[in-house]
């Protein structure tokens, strides 16, 4: 056989070896991608032995699964700085208008009891020790001291109802935002946290216990931190 012969030959033979076996089988899923030659795979498990049996994994809706059981796999996670989001989105105008008009009515009812207060002041100050008015002047004065106290009763319950009802709404409208957040980025579970490192704003034993519990993570990378995202879909600044 002739020289050329033999080299025309042989690139035949290499040409159908990679038709054959080299070239990648080409993906007709619906999750069809660009094969690279250093993957492993694609399998449908991948099975891992060990001195107590075998570990099969597989890929269970786009998440590492190692067992039957929902949850026995890998989730991707982040987490929060509530504290930092919730005090800024308490500090927006909305939030802040509803608290004044609450504090301006409370003040223009606690202007009048003064007034009252020094009505009978003027009225009963000046009398003598034996003045029997004296007694129906301090009767009154208990009588208007009794209603200033129920009162003020009354309107920090009012204070204490209307911020409740501020942080759960701000609370709500935060896991809508982070929602929004998680599914943009694929993100399966978010904890809330307050850095390690942040300083604790009590000397208080209670509050600084509370400070101890609020801290999630005593380290994590910092990649899982998601606020500044958060905040941005809030529209809140992040400083």
């Amino acid at each position: 056989m002739k020289k050329v012969e033999r080299i025309a030959l042989c690139l035949t033979i290499l040409t159908v070896a990679w038709l054959l076996i080299g070239r990648p089988t080409p993906d007709t899923s619906a999750n069809a991608r660009t094969v690279n030659m250093a993957d492993l795979g694609p399998t449908q498990n991948l099975l891992l032995e060990g001195k107590d049996g075998v570990l099969i994994l597989r890929n269970e809706a786009n998440h590492l699964a190692w067992g039957d059981q929902p949850n026995s796999r890998v989730w991707s996670i982040a987490a929060v700085h509530l504290d930092k989001v919730l005090k800024k989105m308490l500090a927006m105008d909305r939030f802040v208008e509803e608290r004044n008009q609450l504090i301006a009515s409370a003040k223009k009812q606690s202007d009048d009891f003064e007034r009252q207060m020094e009505a009978i002041k003027a009225k009963y100050g000046d009398m003598p020790k034996d003045n029997p008015d004296l007694a129906k002047g301090m009767e009154e004065f208990q009588n208007l001291k009794m209603q200033y106290q129920k009162w003020n009763e009354g309107v920090s319950a009012s204070q204490s109802k209307l911020m409740a009802g501020q942080i759960e709404v701000a609370y709500r409208e935060l896991v809508t935002a982070v929602d929004v957040v998680a599914d943009r980025q694929k993100i399966d579970v978010v904890y809330r946290f307050i850095p390690a490192a942040a300083p604790f704003e009590s000397a208080q034993l209670g509050d600084a216990m509370v400070q101890v519990q609020a801290r999630t993570f005593l380290r994590a990378p910092e990649s899982l931190d998601i606020t500044a995202e958060v905040m941005k879909e809030l529209s809140l600044k992040d400083q």
